[in-house]
């Protein structure tokens, strides 16, 4: 199955060595899951700000930021490798509908103030330095290390599922009826970009949050709607 991993730094002194203790987390986990790896991690930002990460996949990195600053006139771009965390002061319905309509080669992998998002196939340990994960700082993080079972290993394929704002979720385990809840999520309007049934357990959780249901609510709504076995972060 997959490794999936947390952590929580209560004590600010320790916030700046989140990276690296991440790091040798999802270093662990690497014989649960060698197809690919992510992460995700929370740190304060300033409050008017929003955070954007993207994968640019194969699209030169130079060319996009060109492109970009001519769609959003106030925005910073910062590239780790593939992916880039874009900050601006505009609204993220405004920015994603400036991605999806121009830049159909990019993912979005996340949003929101605090949250910055990298995922990719691979070897754990090689996603890990591929993306400078010990450089980084923060107040908590989670982790994933997969071994495919039930969708392609691909980038979109890749844990942690982000389906709202500063929202992600991490998997280990198999859900039975992601078809089904996938349809019925769909008709609501909301969107998927893979097969993975994690995606489906994300915005089922992020489709309950917009409808003013409490964690705690959901969570232990999901062990009624969610049908398989599984744990999640």
């Amino acid at each position: 199955m997959c490794g999936i991993v947390g952590i929580y730094l209560k004590t600010k002194k320790y916030q700046k060595s989140l990276g690296k203790m991440l790091a040798g987390m999802l270093d662990n986990m690497e014989s649960r899951g060698p197809d690919s790896a992510g992460f995700a991690i929370y740190k304060n930002e300033s409050k008017n700000i929003y955070k954007f990460s993207l994968c640019i996949n194969d699209l030169n990195f130079n060319t996009f930021k060109k492109e970009i600053a001519k769609k959003i006139k106030k925005s910073q771009l910062n590239q780790i490798s593939d992916h880039v965390i874009l900050k601006t002061n505009e609204k993220p319905k405004k920015i994603i509908k400036i991605i999806n309509t121009n830049f159909p080669k990019v993912s979005i992998v996340g949003y929101g103030r605090s949250i910055e998002i990298f995922k990719q196939v691979g070897n754990p340990k090689d996603v890990v330095k591929k993306f400078k994960l010990n450089n980084f700082s923060g107040t908590h993080g989670i982790g994933h290390t997969r071994m495919a079972t039930e969708s392609a290993i691909t980038t979109d394929g890749s844990h942690p599922y982000s389906t709202g704002e500063d929202e992600c979720l991490v998997h280990n385990g198999s859900l039975s009826n992601h078809n089904n809840l996938r349809r019925e999520l769909v008709k609501k309007g909301n969107t998927f970009n893979s097969e993975n049934d994690t995606e489906v357990a994300a915005g089922y959780v992020s489709d309950s949050l917009s409808n003013n249901k409490s964690l705690k609510d959901t969570l232990t709504s999901g062990l009624k709607d969610l049908d398989g076995f599984y744990t999640f972060i």
